[in-house]
C-alpha cells in the first residue's frame, strides 16, 4: 500500500468551526450569534482560558477541527496570552489561526500579541463587519494553505505511485498500485482499473470503502457503453460530478460495486496511441472533481500506462524465453538421445555444448567441458588435429565430411565418419556442429560378409577340384613310387622319377588341404580353458621357437571364464598363428619375440586372444587378402595359403571373430574374439 502523511480534508460543504473565548458572556454570545447568522459558522464558547484549553484538548481527542479561535487577552485566571502560548507550543495546534481581542489600543499591546503568535488583533469595542472581514480573510488564507498542503501531498503520492509502478514488472502489482494511488491522490472512496480482453473491458482490480472487492462477478464493458466505454473509445477523460443526471451513466457497468455514486472520473490508459484500458475514480470526498484533479489523474494514468506496457513486454519476453528454453530442452533431449557424439564449437575451437553420448564416453569428473578446446579434451593435444576439416567449416561456412581411422585399445582398427555443419549467424561469431558416426562395426560386417562369400565360393570350387585331381594324382604317385622301387639309385632316370614322386606328394598335400578346408567337419563343443589350449599348442612348437632364438612372452589372465569350444580346432588356430608369427620374425637379426595375451573384454561376454610379433609386418594391400585361400606372403614352397583361411572358418564356426592389425616393419597382431556363452 502507498503511504502518505495524513492531512485534514476540508469538504466544501463542511461548516467552519470557530471558538470564541471571552469572560464576558454577553459579548461572547452576541458575537457568536452574529457569526452564526451572518455566515452560518458553527461557534463554540469558552468563558475563560482554562476552559478554552480543555475544549481544544477534547476537540483533538474527538477529531473535531477548530478553524479559528477568537481569544480575549484580558481574562481572570489563565490569561489570553497564556492560552496563546499554550497553543503555539502544542505540536498539533501550533499552526491554528488565532485572532486576539484586546481592550488596549496601545501599540505595545498589539506588538506583544502579534509577537506571541497571534494571526491578527481586533480592538474592543470592535465593529462586527470589520471583525467578520478579518475572520474571512484569515480563513481564506488558511484554506489556501490547506489546499497547497494537500496538493503537495498529492504530488508526493503521485511520485510514489510512479516509482512503484516503474519498479515492478508484475501486472497484478501494477493494478493494485494504480488503484491505491487513485484513492490517495484524488481523495476518493473507491477506484477501479479495467483492461481490454477479447475486445471487452474487464475489471481487473477494484478497491471500495471497505477494502478490495472480488472482480469475478463484475460485468464486462463493451466499448462505447456507459461512461467507461465512451472514455475508452474516445481516448479522452470524462468527469461527471452528477452521474445520476447524466444519460451516459450506466450504473450496472460504470459502478457495479453497489456503492452510491456521487461523482465519477474516468480516464483512458493509452499505450503507443492505442487504448488498452481505463482508470475509474468514485466519490471525491472533498468536493467535485476539478481541473487540478484532471492534471493529477492524467499524470497517474500516464505512469500506469508505461508500467503496464513494461509489465506486458516483460511477460511476453518471459513467455518467449520459456518457449525458447522448452525448445532448447526438447532439442537437447533429441540430441542426447542420438547415440553418436555431437558437439558444437566456436571459432576458437572451444566447446559450446556436447551431447550425453560424448559426455558418457569421456566420463568427466566435473562439468568443466564447455569452454575448453575440443582437440585438448578429446585427444589431449595442444593444437587442432591434422585430419580435422572443421577449420574449413568455420572459415567458409561450408559443410565438410571426412573419415578418421586409428587402432583402439584392443588393437582393432576403428573407423569414424565425421561431418561438420556451420551454424547460421554473424561471420564474426562462426560456430559449427560436429557429428561423429562409428563405422567400425559396419566395416567389419562388410568385410566379414565379403570374406564369407569368398570362402564359400572357394570352398565349393576346392571340393570339386580336389576330387577331380585326387584320382589321377593317386595314379601318378603310385606309379612313381613303383618306378623308384625298380630303378636303381645310380640310374640316370632315378632322379627324374624321384622328382615326379616329390611333386606328386606336394600336390597331394595341397589337395588334402583343400578337402579339409571344404569339408564341413564335425565339431565337438565343450567347456574349454583357453589358457590351457594355448599352452598345449605352445608345447607343440616350443622346440622350433627355441631353436629359432625367439622369445615368447605370455600374459594370460587368470580369471578367464571357460568358453564352449572345440578344443582340437582351437589348437589348430593357435598353432597356425604361432607358426605364422615364427616365420614373420625369422628375417630379424636378433630381438625376436612373440607375445600371447588373453583377457576378458569390457562387457564381460567375450574372451580376447592376441598373438603379436615384431616381424616384418604387412601392407594394407596384403591385409585385404590375408584370409583368402591360397593367398600367402611367404616365399614360394613355404606355405599353401590355406592356414589363415582355415583359422577364419574355425573361429567363425565358434561365433567368434578374427582380425589382424599390421603395418610394414611394425609387426603384426592377430586378435581373436570368442563368446563366453554360445
Amino acid at each position: 500500500m502507498i503511504q502518505v502523511p495524513a492531512s485534514p480534508s476540508v469538504p466544501a460543504t463542511a461548516v467552519t468551526h470557530l471558538l470564541v473565548v471571552d469572560d464576558e458572556p454577553d459579548i461572547a454570545e452576541s458575537l457568536a450569534d452574529f457569526l452564526t447568522k451572518k455566515e452560518n459558522y458553527q461557534v463554540s464558547l469558552a468563558s475563560d482560558g482554562q476552559e478554552a484549553v480543555n475544549f481544544l484538548k477534547t476537540a483533538l481527542e474527538t477529531g473535531v477541527e477548530i478553524d479559528l479561535v477568537l481569544l480575549d487577552m484580558m481574562m481572570p485566571g489563565m490569561t489570553g496570552q497564556e492560552v496563546l502560548d499554550w497553543i503555539r507550543h502544542h505540536p498539533d495546534l501550533r499552526y491554528m489561526r488565532v485572532v486576539v481581542l484586546t481592550a488596549h489600543s496601545s501599540s505595545n499591546e498589539k506588538v506583544a500579541a502579534l509577537s506571541a503568535g497571534a494571526d491578527d488583533y481586533i480592538t474592543k469595542p470592535y465593529y462586527p463587519q470589520e471583525l467578520l472581514a478579518r475572520v474571512k480573510t484569515i480563513l481564506r488564507t488558511q484554506q489556501l494553505e490547506k489546499q497547497l498542503q494537500r496538493q503537495s501531498e498529492q504530488l508526493a503520492a503521485l511520485n510514489q505511485v510512479g516509482q512503484r509502478v516503474a519498479a515492478t514488472l508484475e501486472t497484478q502489482e501494477v493494478f493494485a498500485t494504480a488503484v491505491d494511488g487513485i484513492i490517495i491522490v484524488l481523495n476518493v472512496t473507491s477506484a477501479a482499473i479495467l483492461t481490454v480482453e477479447g475486445g471487452l473491458l474487464r475489471y481487473q482490480y477494484v478497491q471500495g470503502p471497505n477494502g478490495k472487492l472480488p472482480v469475478q462477478s463484475f460485468p464486462r464493458v463493451a466499448p462505447d457503453a456507459g461512461l467507461i466505454g465512451k472514455a475508452f473509445t474516445n481516448k479522452s477523460p470524462i468527469i461527471c460530478n452528477q452521474p445520476q443526471g447524466d444519460g451516459r451513466f450506466r450504473p450496472e457497468l460504470d459502478a457495479p460495486h453497489q456503492e452510491e455514486t456521487a461523482s465519477l472520473f474516468v480516464i483512458p490508459l493509452v499505450v503507443r496511441t492505442r487504448p488498452v484500458g481505463v482508470l475509474v475514480a468514485y466519490n471525491k470526498m472533498d468536493g467535485p472533481f476539478s481541473d487540478i484533479d484532471l492534471d493529477l489523474f492524467a499524470s497517474l494514468a500516464s505512469s500506469v500506462s508505461e508500467g503496464l506496457e513494461n509489465a506486458w513486454l516483460f511477460q511476453r519476453n518471459r513467455l518467449r524465453q520459456q518457449e525458447l528454453l522448452e525448445g532448447r530442452n526438447t532439442l537437447q533431449a533429441l540430441i542426447d538421445g542420438i547415440p553418436h557424439p555431437i558437439y558444437t564449437i566456436n571459432e576458437e575451437w572451444q566447446l559450446i555444448s556436447i551431447n550425453k553420448s560424448k559426455i558418457d564416453e569421456l566420463q568427466p569428473i566435473d562439468d568443466t567441458l564447455t569452454g575448453q578446446t575440443c582437440y585438448h579434451i578429446f585427444f589431449g593435444r595442444d593444437f587442432p588435429c591434422e585430419h580435422c576439416q572443421v577449420g574449413e567449416t568455420l572459415a567458409h561456412k561450408q559443410a565438410q565430411h571426412w573419415s578418421v581411422r586409428w587402432n583402439g585399445p584392443d588393437h582393432l582398427p576403428r573407423e569414424w565418419d565425421v561431418d561438420a555443419f556451420p551454424i547460421p549467424g554473424a561471420k564474426a561469431a562462426a560456430k559449427a556442429v560436429i557429428l561423429w558416426q562409428d563405422r567400425t562395426e559396419e566395416r567389419r560386417l562388410e568385410s566379414s560378409l565379403l570374406q564369407a562369400g569368398k570362402l564359400a565360393a572357394i570352398g565349393q570350387l576346392a571340393a570339386g577340384v580336389a576330387h577331380e585331381i585326387n584320382n589321377p594324382l593317386t595314379a601318378v604317385n603310385a606309379n612313381a613310387q613303383l618306378l623308384k622301387m625298380v630303378i636303381p639309385v645310380e640310374d640316370e632316370n632315378y632322379e627324374s622319377v624321384d622328382l615326379i614322386y616329390r611333386a606328386g606328394e606336394r600336390a597331394a598335400k595341397v589337395v588334402r588341404g583343400l578337402l579339409d578346408f571344404a569339408r564341413q567337419e564335425q565339431y565337438d563343443f565343450k567347456s574349454t580353458d583357453i589358457n590351457e589350449a594355448i599352452a598345449q599348442a605352445l608345447d607343440l612348437v616350443q622346440y622350433q621357437l627355441q631353436s629359432a632364438n625367439i622369445d615368447v612372452f605370455l600374459d594370460l589372465a587368470e580369471d578367464l571364464p571357460e568358453v564352449v569350444a572345440s578344443v582340437e580346432h582351437l589348437k589348430s588356430v593357435w598353432l597356425n598363428l604361432l607358426v605364422n608369427a615364427r616365420d614373420a620374425v625369422q628375417s630379424l637379426p636378433d630381438n625376436r619375440f612373440i607375445e600371447v595375451t588373453t583377457r576378458l573384454n569390457q562387457e564381460g561376454d567375450r574372451v580376447q586372444v592376441l598373438v603379436r610379433d615384431n616381424g616384418k609386418g604387412m601392407s594394407q594391400a596384403e591385409l585385404g587378402h590375408i584370409f583368402e585361400p591360397f593367398y600367402t606372403t611367404k616365399d614360394p614352397g613355404k606355405g599353401t595359403g590355406l592356414g589363415l583361411a582355415t583359422c577364419y572358418r574355425i573361429v567363425e564356426q565358434h561365433n567368434g571373430e578374427i582380425n589382424v592389425v599390421s603395418a610394414v616393419n611394425e609387426g603384426t597382431t592377430f586378435i581373436v574374439h570368442l563368446p563366453v556363452d554360445r
